[in-house]
């Protein structure tokens, strides 16, 4: 029998693996594995041979073992998600298991297919997957999990098998959303890694034959079942696929590099006059049909095997525990539901998703504490009278029992025109938040909170303690509403104090404001990493206090997005770098000013009839109109409600009036009032 294992993968694969495509994740998490444990090569190299060695614990030998033996696999898929197409139907994990169940028992048609020097040896591996129909704590179950999880974006790390069931009594299937790397699913060989990441992961797009996958890719799962039951690639552990001629361990299976394309008519490539085997399920080609006999060997090896509990799986006391034998379908539903908005404001519709599962449901119960009403909906709709952050209640129900689930994560705005349209808020006499300035709930770590240690004037601020939150960590607040019908020239300034720990750190500052209750919101202003560092380029681990001169102002002209709107919700949103330590951010003295124009956005009368060119204009302009003579002064205003320029108009002609000695204004945007007998009207001119 031949032994190749060739481990050098570590020093050569990072660079292969941007070259080749990853179907399998496999290589992705062995250097994730191999770079976290130092001692995971040796382990694995050894735990490959004793494979190989029935006196190494692995059971019955390979070379022994040829007759259908029955092994039943009970399994829990867990679905990660956020509510998109990646919280795939119990029908296509249904489908997925039918497919296991087909290829592991040699009971799938397309055999006919299989090339003629491998038609005697494709194996029946007796291995059966069955849904679990109770779970680890004795509760009913339908085999299938939904988790509401930022980590459906899947990244290779430890901590995040965290719904792990017990790897002795189940098979565990993570469903994501994303891998990196290129990957389609990747799992561990037996005995290599932890309890927790003892599992196969897979992209939701390559689970099943229907919904969001296709039968060209249904096979992933059969093959990463197969690394789960200790099979290698057919090229060995390590090697890419068409890198180097390499050996599995398994008798059966010829030497070859691996192929990533179904090239039966030229599969003669590492031994002369032996064709090599594209269409195992093993093979990184897209036309896999066949376990070899050894194959099937080695997996019941596996499962005979006490190498992580492997062979408590099909024990008769574990099939009765897990609900595989004697199956419970009467089970009670599980709550789990989505904001269609997590912002809102009072006296909005919210809507809500329902994404309850583990059962069919009969009835929905939709409830706050903040709301006017009780919704029986499946997907609820309620009705909020007062702001801040409200708990919302599911209540899902069958004649076998109910499950219920409360957040506190939905966020609801003040009323429209709650603010006036200018403002100076220092936070010195106000209890932040209150039932207008409103702060949102961070999933984890610290929000924006009020501190009275450290302030641009007086003695109060807001700040983030982000030195202590999670990489990526996004925190929210949220100033009152501001009527604006009114208003021109409205201009949004804050000062913000801020500097990083590195200068690669990365944390970022935005502000945003929307007129729809926070349905959708413009961003107005955005900085980062060295270009948001208020402190001349100070770098600090911590930062407490910060002086009088290390607070930035930041001017915002408003005008333009939100003049003439009823209700402007302005936002300010932080979040701390996805990869490095994040640092403390503090926001003090934010104002809302503008040129305030009553009554005259809408002029009426004879004002209303004026007109202005040229507009644009460069150095004056003619206003003409039955109204002009009536005409006493004109004032210029920049684009912040600042007063530039007041022209006094002693002697007004009938039908014209030229201002022309306006070469002192710089080219850009102005309001220009026109006062007379009247009344007054605002236009808005741009000089060249």
């Amino acid at each position: 029998m031949q032994k190749i294992f060739s481990f050098l993968f570590v020093l050569s694969c990072f660079t292969v693996l941007a070259q080749t495509e990853n179907r399998s994740g496999f290589l992705h998490a062995q250097q994730y594995l191999f770079s976290q444990d130092p001692s995971a090569m040796q382990r694995t190299k050894e735990l490959m041979e004793a494979a190989e060695e029935p006196e190494e614990g692995w059971g019955q030998a390979q070379a022994k073992t040829t007759s259908v033996s029955n092994y039943t696999i009970p399994v829990v898929f867990h679905v990660l998600h956020q509510g998109g197409t990646e919280n795939i139907s119990d029908a296509q994990i249904i489908d997925q298991i039918a497919i296991l169940n087909r290829d592991y028992t040699k009971q799938n048609p397309d055999t006919i297919n299989v090339v003629a020097p491998f038609q005697n040896l494709i194996g029946n591996c007796g291995v059966e997957f069955r849904l679990a129909t109770i779970d680890p704590n004795g509760n009913c179950t339908n085999g299938i999990t939904r988790h509401f999880d930022a980590n459906t974006d899947w990244t290779v790390n430890f901590a995040n098998y965290i719904y792990t069931w017990d790897r002795t009594k189940y098979l565990n299937i993570y469903v994501v959303r994303t891998m990196p790397a290129g990957s389609a699913a990747y799992s561990f060989y037996p005995g290599q890694v932890g309890a927790s990441a003892d599992a196969v992961v897979v992209q939701s797009i390559y689970v099943g034959s229907i919904g969001t996958s296709q039968p060209f890719v249904s096979r992933i799962i059969t093959h990463e079942v197969g690394h789960w039951l200790n099979l290698q690639h057919l090229w060995g552990s390590t090697n890419q696929p068409g890198f180097a001629c390499g050996n599995d361990g398994v008798n059966d299976t010829p030497v070859t590099k691996g192929f990533t394309a179904c090239n039966l008519n030229n599969a003669i490539i590492c031994s002369a006059g032996i064709t090599e085997n594209v269409q195992n399920y093993m093979d990184y080609a897209y036309c896999q049909l066949m376990f070899t006999p050894g194959q099937c060997a080695r997996m019941q090896a596996a499962l005979n095997s006490g190498i992580a509990g492997r062979n408590n799986l099909s024990s008769v006391a574990n099939l009765l525990a897990t609900g595989v034998t004697n199956p419970q379908y009467n089970c009670a539903p599980k709550a789990q539901f989505n904001f269609n908005n997590a912002v809102n404001c009072v006296g909005g519709s919210v809507g809500f998703t329902d994404l309850s599962y583990n059962a069919p449901i009969t009835s929905w119960q939709w409830s706050s504490p903040q709301a006017s009403n009780i919704s029986t909906q499946q997907n609820g709709v309620l009705n909020f009278t007062s702001s801040g952050l409200v708990s919302v209640k599911l209540k899902v129900s069958n004649a076998f029992g109910s499950d219920s689930i409360v957040q506190q994560k939905m966020l609801i705005l003040p009323a429209a025109g709650t603010g006036s349209p200018n403002i100076n808020q220092g936070f010195e006499n106000i209890s932040f938040p209150d039932n207008l300035w409103a702060a949102s709930l961070p999933i984890t770590g610290a929000g924006f909170q009020q501190i009275n240690s450290a302030s641009l004037n007086g003695f109060n601020s807001v700040w983030v303690d982000n030195f202590n939150n999670p990489p990526g960590e996004k925190v929210s607040f949220y100033t009152p509403s501001f009527d604006l019908q009114s208003t021109l020239a409205s201009t949004l300034t804050f000062y913000y104090a801020y500097t990083q720990q590195a200068a690669s750190d990365n944390d970022r500052l935005r502000v945003y404001g929307s007129d729809d209750c926070g349905a959708t919101w413009l961003s107005l202003f955005s900085k980062s990493g060295a270009l948001l560092n208020s402190t001349q380029g100070l770098l600090t681990t911590s930062y407490d206090q910060p002086s009088q001169e290390e607070w930035r102002e930041v001017n915002i002209n408003t005008d333009f997005y939100f003049s003439g709107k009823p209700s402007v919700y302005f936002k300010f949103e932080f979040t701390r770098d996805s990869v490095n330590q994040g640092n403390n951010l503090y926001i003090d003295d934010i104002n809302l000013r503008g040129l305030v124009t009553t009554g005259i956005s809408k002029p009426t009368g004879s004002l209303s009839g004026l007109r202005l060119a040229p507009n644009p204009f460069s150095g004056g302009f003619t206003l003409s109109g039955n109204a002009v003579e009536k005409i006493s002064a004109v004032y210029f205003y920049d684009a912040s409600g600042r007063l530039l320029k007041t022209l006094q108009i002693h002697e007004g002609k009938p039908g014209t009036l030229e201002l022309n000695d306006l070469q002192d204004l710089s080219a850009g945007i102005y309001f220009v009032r026109l006062s007379s007998t009247d009344g007054s009207r605002v236009l808005k001119v741009v000089k060249e």
